[in-house]
């Protein structure tokens, strides 16, 4: 998340690194505090999120050209140093791992699913294929500084969607191992594409090399993928509505039928569903830096919330939303900005 392109950049550095610092730090204090189990759950939350951020960050530029789009290529320096996030990312997730006893559900109990289900599988395998993705997207990386890179993007972007599909439906949809869905997985790569979209916005925003027109073109696809994503979400919806399908009603009932998660369920659709379309419908807002920067600054607010939403009400009858979450989401979001400074100036070096 560098601005150094901006005169105002170099205060940046400073204050990922304080954000970084004083985040893990209240979140160890609080580790340790008698909500100890919350404090594991914000860390698989915002796991989902910056993985998912970074993760689609990365591939998004791989995406454009494996459809053979050129318009990205002014903002494409911007997006490969998500790449810096792979460790931070592996690490919470062999975090998540190690702490499993205290905030998986599937400790000491047989389900119907068997095997599939003990943490140590769930977790192994989950961790083999991060690894797998972020190997994928260092090597298309090393081929992108070698001016090649087309076939290995596409096989990045195909397992991107294959890793981020089985995250969905482990670290998501397994919570509540009795909710069988099998939109999970999908919903959960394309809402990451849509985090990750937003950012790349968020970015562009700030950058004074990128022109109307290319702030306009990443503007759209912020629009197209909150559709899609509003889409997949309706697809889950629908079905379970008509069939009253009680294996699949149980992700809706807490979510838009229970009184405390109500005004949260209507907060996202007004912010991350629909807020796009609404707020990018003119063209001028697209096209306008800071207009395109407040909205995706606060599409990608609600993009947090909506990872925090499909694990808490998982485990709470109602929203508790404090400093056990904000904590660690700002200490990733310090490291994240640290690793995207850090890459962008090696990249720099380089050219």
């Amino acid at each position: 998340m560098s601005t150094s392109e901006l005169p105002s950049g170099k205060l940046w550095l400073p204050l990922w690194i304080v954000l970084a610092v004083a985040g893990i730090a209240v979140w160890i204090v609080l580790l340790n505090g008698p909500e100890e189990r919350r404090a594991w759950r914000s860390l698989l939350m915002n796991f989902l999120f910056f993985t998912s951020l970074a993760g689609g960050i990365v591939v998004w530029p791989a995406l454009v050209a494996s459809c053979n789009g050129r318009w990205h290529l002014k903002a494409e320096r911007l997006a490969t140093p998500g790449i810096s996030f792979a460790l931070p990312s592996l690490a919470a997730l062999v975090l998540l791992w190690v702490g499993n006893r205290l905030w998986a559900p599937w400790q000491g109990i047989h389900y119907h699913q068997g095997l599939w289900l003990d943490p140590d599988f769930v977790l192994g395998r989950d961790l083999a294929a991060l690894l797998l993705f972020w190997g994928m997207a260092l090597y298309h990386r090393k081929k992108r500084q070698a001016g090649e890179g087309k076939s290995s993007g596409t096989l990045l972007v195909l397992i991107y969607c294959l890793v981020f599909s089985l995250l969905g439906f482990d670290l998501v949809m397994a919570l509540d191992p009795y909710w069988h869905c099998n939109l999970a997985g999908g919903y959960f790569f394309m809402s990451g594409l849509y985090i990750a979209i937003t950012c790349w916005a968020l970015l562009a925003s700030r950058h004074q090399e990128a022109d109307p027109e290319l702030l306009h073109d990443l503007g759209k696809l912020m629009v197209a993928f909150s559709l899609m994503t509003t889409y997949l979400m309706y697809s889950h919806l629908l079905p379970y509505w008509y069939e009253n399908l009680p294996k699949e009603v149980r992700f809706i009932v807490p979510r838009l039928h229970g009184a405390h998660w109500q005004p949260v369920s209507a907060l996202l659709l007004a912010l991350v569903y629909f807020g796009p379309l609404v707020l990018l419908l003119p063209v001028r807002a697209k096209k306008s830096r800071r207009a395109l920067g407040f909205i995706s600054l606060l599409v990608l607010c609600g993009l947090w919330l909506e990872r925090w939403w499909l694990v808490a009400p998982t485990f709470d009858q109602a929203p508790r939303l404090g400093l056990h979450e904000l904590s660690l989401a700002a200490g990733f979001a310090g490291v994240l900005g640290i690793g995207m400074t850090w890459m962008r100036r090696i990249d720099r070096g380089r050219s």
